[in-house]
């Protein structure tokens, strides 16, 4: 008798669709995960800036936009971002000065609206002088 220990070519086509399957089941959570991690170490790096920006000038910007140009403050040392980057979903973070939070907008359209400010998973970070440096706030 022939004794054949190879895998079938039925036997193969099996392999490669379950490994399809599993590929395209898992791919929605990767990525969902790789946007909140992105818009996480985002607004980290937003806060530091801000930090960086009133211990040089004695006063928190009230627009992003003042991190990276000029706006005429007495101190301003200088870029403290290259830009303002923008959220993984497409637009662009806010600051909301009453709380000293830097994060993603509430109303922003295409944030799922558990990682928008005020949501139970808001993607956030204070950035007032006496909060710990980079301290996170998720709802």
């Amino acid at each position: 008798m022939k004794q054949n220990s190879g895998m079938t070519r039925i036997q193969l086509l099996i392999l490669v669709t379950l490994t399809v399957i599993i590929g395209v089941l898992s791919y929605p959570p990767w990525s969902e995960y790789r946007k909140v991690s992105q818009a996480d170490a985002d607004v980290e790096t937003i806060a530091i800036a801000l930090k960086k920006h009133f211990r040089h000038t004695q006063r928190y910007p009230t627009q992003l936009e003042q991190l990276v140009t000029d706006s005429g403050v007495k101190g301003w040392r200088g870029s403290y971002l290259e830009s303002i980057p923008q959220t993984p979903w497409g637009g662009s973070y806010v600051l909301r000065q009453n709380t000293y939070k830097v994060g993603i907008a509430a109303n922003h359209p295409r944030v799922p609206p558990k990682y928008r400010l005020g949501g139970i998973a808001e993607i956030s970070r204070v950035y007032h002088a006496d909060a710990q440096f980079g301290e996170k706030y998720w709802w």
